[in-house]
């Protein structure tokens, strides 16, 4: 019965074993970017370089992954020359005037492979070597990179040299400061104040404000009712007959225009009233000359 135990759990270890190495094995080439389960081609690509190409960068057709970089080595004995060994599904046929290409990466990341389809309906097998290249420019565009970068780096050390950075900083600080006295000092709370009493003032009175938009309305709808035009056409007549009356005085028309032109008539009519004001004054200060009262049946004089 103990043996029969025995065995029994050194076939649950074996087996348990056995599933952790294959575990293991699986996850290895799973980080690698490798899919055990599925079948692939391998392939090798003959470069005057590789660039920086690393084992398990991604192989690409038309943006899409469809393999991964296996292993990269020089070929002896010149090693002037680099082999790259890559995986492709199998489900991928390759035409015999495809190429494969070195390229850097879109925006960020470790560089590629670009397998380039050819227009052939003969296909390389597996195991087939492709001559590679490095796609043009690429060196170009890590010199144009760090050109830029330098760029960015010195006019950071001008900036730092000038102050300017210094200097907005401190205007920063100085306007933070400012609306800071300003918030503390009271002032904006003082004028939400002010705004609210105004408000309250408003609603106090409305009915007051609501009785003063109506008159303005009802003087409004007076004024607009008002037949002005005509006011104004009746106006300018009256102003017109003042104004020939005032010619025909002034061209000796009439009595007043006598009396503004006729010197002569001034003359007399101011006669006669010096007379009258003579006759006026004896009378006042001899009444009994030109008055006779009888009284108690007196005699006249």
């Amino acid at each position: 019965m103990s043996k029969k135990i025995f065995k029994t759990q050194e076939i649950k270890i074996a087996v348990l074993a056995i599933v952790s190495l294959f575990l293991i094995v699986w996850g290895i080439n799973f980080l690698k970017g490798k899919n055990i389960f599925s079948k692939q081609n391998t392939y090798y690509g003959i470069f005057d370089n590789a660039q920086g190409l690393m084992p398990a960068n991604t192989v690409y057709i038309n943006g899409v992954n469809v393999g991964i970089v296996d292993e990269i080595q020089l070929i002896e004995p010149s090693l002037d020359k680099v082999l790259v060994t890559f995986s492709v599904s199998k489900k991928i046929k390759i035409p015999v005037d495809s190429k494969i290409n070195i390229v850097p990466p879109a925006v960020i990341g470790s560089l590629q492979l670009e397998c380039i389809l050819g227009k052939t309906q003969t296909y390389f097998s597996d195991g087939d070597t492709l001559i590679g290249h490095i796609q043009p420019g690429l060196l170009s565009n890590f010199d144009n990179m760090k050109h830029n970068i330098d760029t960015i780096i010195t006019s950071l050390k001008d900036l730092m040299q000038n102050g300017s950075i210094q200097a907005s900083v401190e205007n920063l600080h100085s306007t933070t400061s400012k609306l800071d006295s300003i918030m503390y000092s009271g002032k904006i709370e003082s004028i939400i104040n002010d705004i609210q009493d105004l408000i309250a003032v408003l609603s106090s009175n409305k009915t007051e404000i609501d009785g003063i938009i109506k008159d303005v309305n009802t003087f409004s709808g007076s004024l607009a009712e008002t037949d002005i035009p005509a006011t104004l056409n009746e106006l300018s007549a009256r102003l017109k007959q003042a104004e020939h009356i005032l010619s025909k005085i002034e061209n000796g028309e009439g009595t007043l225009g006598q009396l503004n032109t006729n010197d002569t008539l001034y003359q007399n009519l101011q006669k006669t009233i010096n007379s009258l004001d003579l006759l006026v004054s004896d009378i006042k200060a001899n009444p009994k000359r030109y008055i006779n009262i009888s009284i108690f049946g007196g005699k006249k004089k």
